[in-house]
């Protein structure tokens, strides 16, 4: 098994155990923007799932606040199978999955504005290997090996190994995955130079671009969540922001947005704050994601 499928294991699991809330605002497969106070659609910000027999968590994994708690994908229930990447599972062996409804799920809270439509993004790449056989080329072997492999490991390993590896693949997950994707990023420094001259002002104008970014930039992890590093409250204190400054912005959310109040007060201190230097800032600070959306202003 390559780690990528157990990161992506261990992280359905921990997401089984702590479901998040519904939201009151949106329907299941749409999650609440509490910027724009708005309702955007999961598919149009992941994309279709990207593995066979999986589908939309509740709300794409976001809660009411603005902060992604769990995982955007789950694993079909038992009974439940979709091969051809729909947006939620059906009855298995029903023939072929039923197509992403055209009109969305109607909000719990009543009608709601919903967010700008855009684009739906390609399916992305499974790291899984392909789905779940229905029929194994050798059922016999294929059992038997199975089988073994179970009994062996439950033979072998104590109770309390599991938790310990799902601990380890989330450590190595925060710590490694952000520095590759910096690398990554780092290595293609024509991105930057294009953002150099330009102004931080047209960020407030963009705001689509901007919206991705608080997004990305402005949650912070729960009361169960692991360390957290790149978020606005970092990027306040590149800018040379006081902690205070950053817990009274944050306490202002969600009708406030930690981020957009950064912006606004680096335009007004300092007119001649670029584009460039935030994007030097978000490289710094390991956000290879978010360079990427800054990017779509180069």
């Amino acid at each position: 098994m390559g780690p990528g499928r157990l990161l992506l294991t261990a992280v359905l699991l921990l997401a089984r155990e702590a479901p998040p809330e519904a939201s009151e605002y949106c329907g299941r497969l749409e999650y609440w923007n509490p910027d724009n106070k708005c309702c955007s659609s999961c598919l149009q910000r992941f994309g279709p799932p990207p593995c066979p027999d999986y589908e939309f968590a509740e709300n794409c994994g976001f809660s009411d606040y603005g902060d992604l708690i769990t995982h955007p994908f789950q694993e079909c229930s038992p009974g439940r199978c979709n091969p051809d990447g729909a947006e939620l599972c059906g009855p298995c062996g029903g023939g072929t999955t039923a197509s992403t409804p055209a009109t969305p799920a109607l909000s719990r809270g009543g009608s709601r504005s919903r967010c700008r439509e855009r684009p739906v993004p390609t399916k992305g790449y499974c790291p899984l290997t392909p789905g779940k056989p229905s029929a194994p080329s050798s059922p016999a072997s294929s059992s038997s090996s199975q089988t073994s492999e179970r009994d062996v490991s439950q033979e072998a390993l104590p109770n309390f190994v599991l938790p310990l590896v799902l601990v380890l693949l989330l450590s190595w997950a925060v710590t490694v995955i952000p520095l590759l994707a910096l690398r990554t990023h780092l290595c293609r420094p024509k991105e930057l130079p294009s953002l150099a001259s330009q102004p931080l002002s047209r960020l407030l104008d963009e705001l689509e671009v901007l919206e991705e970014l608080i997004v990305l930039l402005d949650p912070e992890p729960g009361p169960g969540g692991g360390m957290s590093c790149g978020t606005t409250r970092h990027l306040a204190a590149r800018y040379g922001m006081p902690a205070t400054w950053s817990t009274f912005t944050y306490s202002l959310r969600p009708s406030r947005s930690p981020l957009r109040a950064l912006i606004e007060m680096v335009v007004a201190r300092e007119p001649s704050a670029s584009l460039g230097q935030l994007g030097i800032h978000l490289a710094q600070l390991g956000r290879a994601d978010a360079l990427q959306v800054l990017s779509k202003l180069g």
